[in-house]
């Protein structure tokens, strides 16, 4: 195996990681109320047939990357502009990321560094680490990946003494239209955003199975996600809804006598890293996308232009924190469902039937020369 290739465990961590990149935002409750953490089952179960549906895009036409198939399945006018679509979807959402990011390390530790500055750190160093190839990208998340599950494990046992089981209370209250709300955030962040991962799996070995590698990686991001939403609820309660960042809120109150304090430290550099993974990803999907349209051969002077796009996008997304809090509770899942679950499952259809009555093209016939039987010479002739 070449040393660039991309292994299925490196990038199932890589999945996972974009996917904790939304612990952030996404880790204290919504419309559901006590009852989130039924949504976030939910939508798990939900997601497994769309990474069914990626899976078979990706399938379509062996050989091709995700945006190659997507073109072909659609034709080339149609795919073009939905491939547009989507370089769209991802750097708006690599906006939205950064922004989110930048605006973390602003109110909690930063208060007097612009957001602008935070942000073009960040997509510096993106920039400079993408120009190395993704496959290095993938190998920082393979490590930083067992680094965050034993953060979250001890952050989880010593937030026990101050969880109460009746923050959790009263359950199954929700109202169906509150259940249907909450399942569609959840599902829409992060686990729907799955679709700007899926133009990585081209880079990956090819003895390697795609579904399985997407179901592993999502699940194990899931298992963070949910027992970093119980443990938030458990700690904070209701007011989890309140606070920004209920992650970092909730370790908040962790310590060990004297000697173990500020352990929000820990959660901070978690969500740093995921999300700067998770930003690293959605320039690579960008970048990519930009390819298959314009017929680059190289993604890599791509990396520094999306970039210095992605970073005007942070900044003109949103005017501040409410704002931007406002509109992921509100109008999110509006946004992203569309790119989400419809335009994937169009490509499939499209493409399948496309496939399958498409004419086969026919086999040119080479004639076949006849060779000249001579008689045979006869021993008086000779």
């Amino acid at each position: 195996m070449n040393r660039t290739d991309i292994t299925s465990k490196q990038m199932q961590a890589t999945i996972a990681m974009f996917f904790i990149g939304s612990t952030v935002i996404a880790g204290g409750e919504n419309s559901a109320k006590q009852d989130t953490w039924i949504t976030i089952l939910i939508a798990v179960v939900l997601i497994i047939p769309m990474l069914w549906v990626h899976t078979k895009i990706l399938q379509l036409y062996p050989g091709q990357s995700y945006y190659g198939n997507l073109i072909r399945a659609l034709g080339r006018p149609v795919g073009l502009f939905v491939c547009s679509l989507y370089i769209f979807y991802t750097i708006h959402l690599g906006g939205q990321v950064i922004r989110t990011f930048s605006e973390f390390v602003h109110v909690v530790n930063m208060t007097e560094t612009p957001v602008l500055a935070i942000s073009g750190f960040i997509l510096a160093t993106l920039a400079y680490l993408l120009q190395k190839r993704l496959y290095v990208l993938t190998r920082i998340s393979r490590f930083v990946l067992p680094i965050v599950y034993f953060t979250v494990a001890m952050m989880v046992v010593l937030s026990y003494s101050s969880m109460h089981i009746s923050n959790i209370k009263p359950m199954f209250q929700a109202t169906p239209e509150e259940l249907i709300k909450g399942v569609s955030i959840a599902f829409a962040l992060p686990y729907g955003q799955v679709v700007a991962c899926a133009p990585m799996m081209e880079r990956m070995n090819r003895k390697e199975k795609i579904f399985p590698t997407f179901l592993k990686g999502t699940l194990l991001a899931f298992a963070i996600l949910f027992a970093a939403n119980i443990r938030n609820v458990l700690v904070l309660g209701y007011s989890a809804s309140v606070y920004a960042f209920p992650s970092y809120e909730a370790v908040s109150v962790v310590q060990l006598g004297t000697f173990f304090t500020r352990a929000e430290v820990l959660i901070g550099i978690n969500l740093m890293l995921a999300g700067f993974i998770k930003t690293g990803v959605l320039i690579f999907s960008s970048c990519n996308g930009l390819v298959k349209i314009f017929g680059f051969r190289d993604s890599t002077p791509l990396i520094v232009p999306v970039s210095l796009v992605m970073l005007t996008m942070a900044m003109m997304v949103h005017r501040d924190t409410v704002e931007m809090f406002r509109w992921l509770g509100n109008y999110l899942d509006l946004f992203m469902l569309p790119f989400q679950v419809f335009l994937p499952i169009l490509v499939l259809l499209v493409g399948t039937l496309r496939k399958k009555f498409q004419k086969p093209q026919k086999k040119e016939k080479v004639p076949v020369k006849k060779e000249k039987r001579t008689a045979p010479v006869s021993p008086q002739q000779s």
